[in-house]
Parts: C-alpha cells; sequence; structure tokens
C-alpha cells in the first residue's frame, strides 16, 4: 500500500483564469477616498457563513513516499478490535456496579470506534496509521481496565510494559541512520522526518512515570496502559516504515551531510529574509503603512497572525531531528513568503473588504484555490504536500469557527480573526513554490 501522488492529478487544474474574471469584486474596497480601507460596523449573515464554512476544502494528503504493508494496516486495526472483543460491551450493572467506571469504559470504547471509522475513511496511508494508532490506545485501557476489574492485571504489569516499550525505542534509535539515495534527497528527508516525528511522539506517551502517589485503580491503570499501547502503535509504525524504506534502496547512503548543508544553507536564507522584517511585538500600525486603519479587518487580523509566526532572535529550531527542522524550514519560508506577499499588497492598496459572507465565498475560494495551484506549480510536489496538507486542513478548523455562530448576524470584527484563516492560507500556499525551489537549491537537486 502506498500513497500516490498521481491520485491528486484531477484536481490539479488552475482556477486564477476564473479568479482573475471576479478580480474586481474581490478587490472591491481597494485604497481610495471614496472607498476606505475599514467602513462601518459591518453585519454578516450567520447561516450564509455556515454554508461557506461547510463546504468541502481542497484535499491534499501529507506525503508517504513509501509502500506500507497492507498487512501491517490490518494488523494495527484487527488489534484494536480484538482489544475492545474481550469486554461484554456495553457492560450491564451485573457485570460492572460502579457506574462511574462502566461510563468510563464506555466513553474509551467510543472514543476508539470513532478512530477506527475515521481511518477506513482516511484517503491517506499516514493518516490511516495514525488512526489507528489513537484508536488503539483508548481500545487498550478498555481491555485493562476490565482485565483489572477481573483481577487478570496489575499496575506492575503496566509499568513493565511500560519500560519494554522504552528499551525498544532506545535500541530503534541507537540503530538508525539518515540514509537514502542520493538521486533523490527529497523523499529521505521526508521518511526521516516521519519516523522522528512518530518516534517523539511514542517518547512523550511513556517518558514520564507515572504518579504512584495517587490511587491505583482500574481507570487509571486503564489510562496508563493506554499510554503505553499508544506508544507501542506509533514506535511500530516507525519502524515499519523505516525498514521498508530502507528495503527499497538498492544502495542505500548516508545523507547526513547532505542534511546538515541544507539545513544550514536555509537557516541563512530565513535569517536573511528575516532582516527586514519589524519587531516580534510590533503593533499593526507598525507591520505596513496604514496600518492604523486595519484594526478589526480580516487583513489586519492576518497580517497579524502571519507576523506572530514569524522567528525572531534568528531561527527557531524546533525539537524536531535534523530531517523534520528541514521541513519546518519549508513551513517557515513559505510562512514569511505569506507575510512579505500580505504586507506588500496592503501597502499597494489591493486589499480585499468583507462586506457581505458574499464576500467571504470569494475569499474561501480564492485560498482553495491557491493551494491547488501551489501543488501543480511545486517543483517537488511531495515537498509541496509537506505544508499544503496542514493548510488544507485550517479550512475544517475555520468551519469549527464559524459553525459557533449558527443562524444570527454577527459583527464583522467578531468573527474577522476566524475568517482571516483564509486569507493566510491563500498568500502561504501562495509560497509555498518558492520555498520548495530554495529548499531543493539547499538539497542540491537540479
Amino acid at each position: 500500500m502506498t500513497d500516490d501522488p498521481s491520485a491528486s492529478d484531477a484536481v490539479r487544474f488552475t482556477r486564477r483564469g476564473a479568479l482573475a474574471l471576479g478580480g474586481a469584486t474581490l478587490l472591491a474596497g481597494c485604497g481610495g477616498l471614496n472607498n476606505p480601507l475599514k467602513p462601518g460596523p459591518v453585519e454578516l449573515d450567520g447561516a450564509a457563513l455556515t454554508r461557506t464554512a461547510d463546504r468541502d476544502g481542497p484535499s491534499v494528503d501529507h506525503p508517504l513516499p513509501v509502500a506500507v504493508a497492507d498487512a501491517h494496516v490490518a494488523d494495527s486495526r484487527e488489534r484494536a478490535h480484538a482489544m475492545l472483543d474481550t469486554v461484554p460491551l456495553p457492560l450491564t450493572t451485573d457485570d460492572l456496579p460502579n457506574g462511574a467506571m462502566r461510563e468510563a469504559i464506555a466513553d474509551r470504547a467510543e472514543h476508539a470506534r470513532e478512530h477506527l471509522a475515521e481511518a477506513v475513511k482516511a484517503t491517506g496511508t499516514r493518516e490511516r496509521l495514525q488512526l489507528l494508532a489513537h484508536a488503539r490506545g483508548p481500545a487498550r485501557a478498555v481491555e485493562a481496565t476490565w482485565a483489572t476489574v477481573e483481577g487478570d492485571l496489575t499496575a506492575a504489569d503496566v509499568r513493565s510494559a511500560r519500560e519494554s516499550v522504552r528499551a525498544d525505542l532506545r535500541r530503534f534509535r541507537e540503530g538508525r541512520e539518515y540514509v537514502g539515495d542520493p538521486g533523490d534527497p527529497v523523499r529521505a528527508v521526508i521518511v526521516h522526518a516521519l519516523v522522528g516525528s512518530w518516534l517523539r511522539d511514542a517518547d512523550r506517551h511513556v517518558v514520564d512515570e507515572p504518579d504512584e502517589s495517587s490511587p491505583v485503580t482500574p481507570i487509571t491503570v486503564g489510562e496508563r496502559a493506554n499510554e503505553v499501547e499508544q506508544a507501542r502503535a506509533t514506535l511500530g509504525d516507525a519502524r515499519h516504515v523505516g525498514e521498508r524504506f530502507t528495503e527499497s534502496l538498492s544502495e542505500p547512503r548516508s545523507l547526513e551531510a547532505t542534511f546538515t548543508d541544507a539545513r544550514d544553507s536555509l537557516a541563512e536564507t530565513i535569517d536573511s529574509r528575516m532582516t527586514d522584517t519589524p519587531a516580534e511585538h510590533a503593533e499593526l500600525p507598525d507591520l505596513v503603512d496604514g496600518g492604523g486603519d486595519l484594526e478589526g479587518t480580516v487583513a489586519g487580523a492576518a497580517l497579524r497572525e502571519l507576523h506572530g509566526d514569524l522567528p525572531y532572535e534568528g531561527e527557531f529550531v524546533p525539537a524536531a531531528e535534523l530531517p523534520g527542522r528541514i521541513l519546518w524550514q519549508v513551513e517557515t519560508l513559505a510562512q514569511i513568503g505569506g507575510f512579505e506577499t500580505l504586507r506588500d499588497r496592503i501597502a499597494a492598496g489591493d486589499h480585499r473588504t468583507i462586506e457581505s459572507a458574499d464576500d467571504v465565498e470569494e475569499l474561501r475560494r480564492a485560498a482553495a484555490a491557491a493551494v491547488e495551484d501551489a501543488l501543480a506549480e511545486s517543483a517537488d510536489e511531495r515537498l509541496a504536500r509537506t505544508e499544503l496538507a496542514t493548510l488544507a486542513s485550517w479550512f475544517d478548523y475555520a468551519a469549527d469557527s464559524l459553525d459557533l455562530y449558527g443562524d444570527d448576524s454577527v459583527e464583522l470584527e467578531r468573527v474577522a480573526d476566524d475568517i482571516a484563516l483564509y486569507r493566510q492560507i491563500e498568500v502561504i500556499a501562495g509560497a509555498v513554490p518558492a520555498a520548495v525551489d530554495e529548499t531543493l537549491a539547499a538539497l542540491g537537486v537540479e
């Protein structure tokens, strides 16, 4: 089983021509004496906002350029189901008189089933594996809680399992190397970054020792078993993907020097791009000429958020290994480019105002088109997907926020931050192809 990037070809058309036809409408409200940046209070139709936000956004899967075995996915799914099947759900008062405990077990079982259902619908193998790992945690909590009630499991058993997983993590890390094909360093970066990310996730579940001073109950034993199982599942996925990747290489070679040079080169580029950026705590009027008129507007909210996400005081280095830092640098370059784009457009008077739900719909449409265009126009689709998949998920975030207002009318200033997500998506996505080009050059890809 492998994610097939070509599966998205059907949606890789460009809508820029179509958007250009509506440019007069989209840019209505451009700077001018008779059309100020910030008009009086604007009321938006809440029901129309909800309809707009709830429409399907662009679908972009995170890249996973490794053929994952069908049996590995099936084993993870079957383990979750098998753990749930050990408990006679739904429990009755005869099975378990403690009502609070019955409710806790039922909640965990429902949580596991929800993730299992989501895994079936997932379009990408990477997302499917992650959802199955998340399902196995609460499924194990159900199994372990019931086993503790029945006297078949103790807290000491779970502590032993935790130590076993921690030892497995140490051994796996000690044997890791950043190998790959020198002719395709992008594939190696993506795979090693993912493996590193999964290892950090596994660590988080088992790194802290349980609080032995708290009462030990079947529920607490179940929760500790939950953590161990999620770590075990995530480590298993990391090991499988890493091994399958290495097996796919005809002549594995160390790419650590290539990765190091790329990271350092991109760090210099980021530092250079940040030289003329306003200070970290700059106010909106200091971000762009005429910024004082942006307070309470969608453009102002987007510009402030973009500025706040930039790396200050030199390049911020996340808690990630070398390959993960390179992918973070792709994201950072796109964020810097998005901020520069929006700042320059506002300074030039190229500013969209929002006066109705129809304007929000146009803004959302432009954001979706920008994601699709960036995917089609990037020199390496896999690198582009590392950022565009995240941006595509922001459409759901915006929908969840805007749905809160229901059918009531709402003042623009109350929802400006939520609507601004669409503007951020648009300008960041537009900067992705250039960020990909910078990264390819740093990796020595011609």
